[in-house]
């Protein structure tokens, strides 16, 4: 009984070690946006990282094509032109020495398309979406 009680505890340390070294994430691709359809639209990417946060990061750039940041911290925000029919992507990943947090934001002409707040040691997030 009492080594069924020891190895009970020690796994019960051991994955709560595991989950302290966890990422925490939110991916999401949604599709075509429910917008009016019109020749190109005006896409505003943000995100916040907390303290002690450092994040690489792509976006899709006026180009249609992704952009690979390196190193980011603290406020970041890019606003670019896309054309109709674009697929959109933003992808971070952060990384702390202590637990922290991250606050994203995509705005297509004003219309929030997505937001989120992610918390801890390592933070990645992706949102997808295809302009009309």
């Amino acid at each position: 009984m009492k080594n069924i009680i020891c190895s009970f505890l020690l796994a019960i340390i051991l994955s709560s070690c595991a989950l302290s070294t966890a990422t925490t994430f939110y991916s999401m691709s949604r599709g075509k946006i429910d917008i009016p359809q019109k020749e190109t639209y005006s896409v505003v990417y943000q995100a916040n990282f907390g303290d002690g946060l450092m994040a690489d990061m792509a976006y899709t750039t006026e180009s249609g094509k992704q952009t690979e940041l390196k190193e980011i911290n603290g406020a970041w925000e890019r606003t670019v032109t896309l054309k109709s029919g674009t697929h959109v992507r933003l992808t971070t990943f952060a990384t702390a020495k202590h637990k922290s947090k991250g606050e994203y934001k995509i705005l297509v002409d004003g219309k929030v398309v997505s937001e989120y707040v992610l918390s801890g040691r390592k933070l990645e997030y992706t949102f997808a979406f295809d302009l009309p």
